[in-house]
C-alpha cells in the first residue's frame, strides 16, 4: 500500500475500533448492572441506541457511531479484497479472508440499527426486548422462501459465532497490533482482552444464530432473540456466574477493540521487527 494512500485510509479501521469499543463495553456494563439488579434489560445495540438517542447531543453520537462503523466495513471488505496481512490464495489464506469478510456482517447490524434510530423508522425499547428482530423475521416468514432465508441468516450468524472463536483461540488479530515495543505485561494484557472477549462475542453470535435457525425451521419470529435475550438465556439455562463471565467477556472486547484501535497496524509492513508473512 502506498503512502498516500495509507494516510488517508489509516483512519477507517481506528475510526470503526473506537465505535466498536464503545458499543461493546456499554452493552456488557449493562448486562452487569443488570445481574445485579441495577438496571432492567437493555443490554443490546438497539437498546443501547435508544438510551443514547434520549441524551443531550445523542444524535451526534450516534452518526458518529454510524460513521465509525461504516467506516470498519469498508476497511475489513478491504482487507478481504486486497489482502494486506498477506494471508495468501490458497485455501487457508481464502477462508482467513473469508472470515474477515463474515465478521463485517456483526458491524453491518449495529451500522443498520444506527441508521434505523437516526431515520425515526424503529421504535426501539430502552429494556431490551428484540421486537424489531421479530417484526422483520415475521416480515420474512410471510414468503415461502422466507423460512430458509432465516434458517440461512441463523446459518451465517453461527459460522461467524465460530469465526470469532477461532479468532480469539488463536490470536487471529495479532498482526493488526503493532505492540512489538510494549512490555511483556502490556502484551499479555492486550491478548487477555482479545481472547477473552472473541470467546464472549462469539457465544453471544453463537446463540443469536441458534434462536434464528430455530424461528426458521418452526416458522416462529418469537424464537428471535437480540444481545439482552441472549444473556437472559445464559443466566436462565446455565447461570448467573456464566452471564457474569460473558458480560465480563464483552467488556473486555470493547477495551480490547479501543487498545486495537490504538496500536492498529494497517498491513503488518516488513520494516517493523513482528513482520511474519504468511503462506498459504
Amino acid at each position: 500500500m502506498k503512502k498516500s494512500k495509507k494516510k488517508y485510509i489509516k483512519y477507517f479501521p481506528i475510526l470503526g475500533c473506537i465505535s466498536t469499543g464503545l458499543i461493546y463495553t456499554a452493552i456488557g456494563v449493562i448486562a452487569m448492572l443488570s445481574l445485579l439488579r441495577l438496571k432492567e434489560g437493555g443490554a443490546s445495540k438497539n437498546s443501547l441506541l435508544a438510551y443514547v438517542q434520549d441524551l443531550t447531543g445523542g444524535k451526534i453520537i450516534i452518526w458518529a457511531i454510524l460513521l465509525g462503523m461504516l467506516c470498519y466495513i469498508v476497511w475489513r471488505i478491504y482487507e478481504s479484497f486486497h489482502d494486506p496481512y498477506h494471508y495468501g490464495k490458497g485455501w487457508k489464506g481464502l477462508a482467513r479472508r473469508t472470515g474477515i469478510g463474515l465478521s463485517s456482517l456483526a458491524d453491518a447490524f449495529i451500522a443498520y440499527s444506527a441508521l434505523i434510530v437516526l431515520l425515526g423508522s424503529a421504535n426501539y425499547s430502552e429494556h431490551g426486548t428484540p421486537e424489531q428482530k421479530r417484526e422483520m423475521t415475521a416480515n420474512m416468514l410471510d414468503y415461502g422462501w422466507g423460512k430458509w432465508l432465516v434458517v440461512g441468516l441463523g446459518v451465517l450468524l453461527t459460522i461467524t459465532a465460530a469465526v470469532q472463536l477461532f479468532y480469539g483461540i488463536t490470536r487471529g488479530y495479532r498482526e493488526r497490533l503493532d505492540i512489538v515495543r510494549f512490555s511483556r505485561r502490556k502484551k499479555a494484557t492486550i491478548f487477555f482482552l482479545g481472547f477473552t472477549g472473541y470467546v464472549a462475542r462469539g457465544v453471544i453470535l453463537g446463540i443469536i444464530g441458534f434462536f434464528f435457525i430455530k424461528s426458521g425451521i418452526l416458522s416462529d419470529p418469537g424464537y428471535v432473540v437480540n444481545t439482552d435475550k441472549a444473556f437472559n438465556f445464559i443466566g436462565d439455562h446455565i447461570g448467573k456466574v456464566p452471564f457474569a463471565i460473558v458480560a465480563f467477556g464483552i467488556i473486555c472486547y470493547g477495551l480490547f477493540m479501543f487498545a486495537l484501535g490504538i496500536t492498529y497496524d494497517l498491513d503488518n509492513d516488513p520494516s517493523d521487527p513482528n513482520f511474519s508473512p504468511r503462506k498459504s
